[in-house]
């Protein structure tokens, strides 16, 4: 009797972790970026789990550590609409080196994204629609 009732116990207990760890799904990716935007990016029925995003790039390099300075003050222009990563996280853009690093600024449409570049103040080296290919 000890026994089945330890087997209960622990069916209840294996039951309650998996119900709690699927309660704790990961949310899918949003591309809310607050005050800057407002709204998320576009995924089409034939691209489930692909973001369709318009990119502005600023600047990109080998070493991501040379991106330190100049994200931190673009991030201080444009609140959460920056993008540090690497090239490869991206399809579309005309970068040749797939171990670079990119330092952006990332919205839902082009008017959305020309105003960040406005905010930004600087110079794009590519502005252009892409997929999202990895996300957070």
């Amino acid at each position: 009797m000890k026994r089945v009732r330890a087997i209960t116990m622990a069916a209840v207990a294996c039951s309650a972790i998996s119900l709690a760890a699927c309660a704790h799904e990961p949310a899918p990716r949003s591309l809310d970026f607050g005050s800057a935007s407002g709204s998320v990016g576009t995924v089409t029925p034939s691209q489930q789990g692909v973001v369709s995003e318009w990119i502005a790039v600023f600047r990109a390099v080998a070493d991501v550590a040379k991106l330190d300075a100049d994200t931190a003050e673009l991030k201080d222009a444009v609140d959460g609409a920056i993008v540090v990563s690497p090239v490869n996280c991206f399809e579309g853009l005309p970068i040749d080196d797939p171990g670079a690093y990119v330092l952006g600024v990332v919205a839902p449409t082009k008017e959305q994204l020309d105003a960040l570049v406005d905010l930004a103040d600087r110079l794009a080296i590519f502005e252009g629609r892409v997929r999202t290919m990895c996300l957070d």
